[in-house]
């Protein structure tokens, strides 16, 4: 195992690909974040008497832009194999199929959930500073906020742990369909189609969509505020609706590569 994951290693990071992809996540989640930010605006308040608006989550707004960076990163970590042929000559070198997309999992789950973790660190700290500049601040009932507050800590970290596991989700069906374009789709269609959907669907139907859902439960993870607008998902159930649609992708990628031909 260890000499497989030193070759996944080397292949994830020195294709251009992954830089382009990392740089993506980003620059995008950071630069969304920022126009989230600046466009939020206070009425004011008072110490201990602070309104309603989360501002852990608007920080952390442009990492739903971003993640698309993410999902690149880990299908072109298995498609390109695929479409180069490159994927007989590392099962050739290693026939154990299992052992190969195990270790190219960690990588990728891995680099995913450090990239990510950079990122929203970034968007958080970077949106403190434009929120304190729109009165967000501790005479409007605002205190400064720093990653030792829990709370805090389970938004920035939680959101790392969302774009590992959409990694995981992506590497999966990239190991399914073989094709990029073809499973870069189907992850964008997991993550937005029932967003999508949910404005057009009854109520009571549109809040159990919502509830199942991706990127409803990326935004659960991130709340720090109750509020009456919020996801109605509390955090833990928000991991584990992340974690079972990584979990279900893998577990089908490892039953088809280790019964298909290369």
């Amino acid at each position: 195992m260890s000499a497989t994951l030193r070759a996944e290693w080397t292949k994830l990071r020195t294709v251009r690909s992954t830089t382009l992809s990392l740089l993506l996540l980003a620059t995008v989640s950071v630069l969304f974040s920022a126009l989230a930010t600046s466009e939020s605006e206070t009425m004011g308040g008072s110490p201990g008497h602070p309104g309603d608006n989360d501002v852990v989550l608007d920080t952390l707004a442009g990492v739903f832009f971003g993640q698309l960076g993410i999902i690149a990163l880990a299908v072109l970590a298995i498609t390109s194999e695929y479409s180069t042929g490159l994927i007989r000559t590392t099962l050739a070198a290693n026939p154990r199929r299992r052992t190969v997309l195990a270790a190219k999992t960690t990588i990728v789950g891995a680099t995913a959930l450090l990239a990510g973790l950079a990122t929203s660190i970034a968007c958080f700290y970077l949106g403190q500073r434009i929120l304190q500049s729109n009165g967000f601040t501790y005479e409007n009932g605002y205190p400064g906020l720093s990653l030792a507050d829990g709370l805090v800590f389970r938004a920035v970290f939680g959101t790392a742990v969302y774009l590992a596991a959409i990694a995981i989700l992506a590497l999966g069906v990239g190991t399914l369909l073989r094709h990029t374009a073809a499973s870069i789709t189907l992850v964008l269609a997991l993550v937005l189609g029932p967003v999508i959907a949910i404005g057009f669907l009854p109520e009571h139907i549109a809040e159990r969509v919502e509830q199942a859902s991706l990127m409803p439960a990326g935004l659960a993870i991130q709340q720090t505020v109750v509020r009456d607008d919020n996801i109605p998902l509390d955090p833990g159930m928000a991991f584990a609706v992340v974690g079972a649609y990584a979990a279900v992708a893998l577990a089908l990628a490892f039953w088809a590569i280790s019964r298909r031909d290369a």
